[in-house]
């Protein structure tokens, strides 16, 4: 792809420190989803973009950069930032704040990962105990290498977001896989490990999303 432009997100769900890396990614550009600014305010992060009904930030904040949607709307006010970002030529997009609090926004976020696929976009959805992202058979991340945390127990799971997924091959894991199929009816890629330092995950057909969760 070269040089990629990427966007860091907040969202709404409970981000703690913990939640964050010691230093962001480098980015181009951040937005916010409502109350996503309360996690970039306590960072010190000025964002670039805030949207949102704001009914979690309990009031609409100030400043030009801020967009307000009614509540009664089809997009997420993640899902808006994400377009935002998208629109703005970010093909990168790294979500905090996006897993954990509600589960049926955790679903939400989830089925996006699909839909910034279909922009030809790379969403990675990350919290203290998670990273997840999706790999579509036919793109450019089609393949992709996995490292395991340096901290910690941590797992990798293969799930297919697509009835089933084909061509699968996973190399450095304890259970791998050449060309092989999974289906979204059985989760027989869960609770995988990486046994060195590093995986390597290819898909040749349908949408793979994978989850690297940490021990608990």
């Amino acid at each position: 792809m070269g040089v990629v432009k990427r966007a860091v997100l907040f969202g709404g769900a409970p981000v703690s420190m913990a939640d964050l890396p010691a230093e962001l990614p480098p980015y181009a550009l951040c937005v916010c989803a409502d109350a996503g600014l309360r996690a970039a305010q306590q960072l010190g992060i000025q964002p670039d973009f805030v949207v949102g009904d704001f009914d979690s930030f309990g009031s609409v904040p100030a400043g030009g950069n801020v967009v307000t949607y009614p509540a009664e709307k089809d997009d997420t006010d993640l899902l808006l930032a994400a377009r935002y970002a998208v629109a703005q030529g970010c093909r990168e997009l790294v979500f905090y704040g996006a897993l954990g609090g509600r589960l049926d926004h955790t679903i939400a976020n989830l089925q996006m990962l699909r839909l910034l696929a279909d922009a030809d976009t790379a969403g990675i959805l990350i919290d203290a105990g998670h990273r997840v992202t999706l790999q579509r058979g036919g793109m450019w991340n089609s393949r992709q290498v996995y490292r395991k945390p340096q901290t910690g127990k941590w797992y990798l799971s293969l799930f297919a977001m697509t009835p089933v997924c084909e061509g699968i091959t996973s190399a450095g894991v304890a259970y791998p896989l050449e060309h092989g199929t999974l289906r979204a009816s059985y989760p027989l890629g869960v609770s995988n490990e990486i046994l060195g330092e590093q995986a390597e995950i290819s898909v040749e057909k349908g949408d793979l999303l994978v989850v690297q969760a940490k021990n608990v």
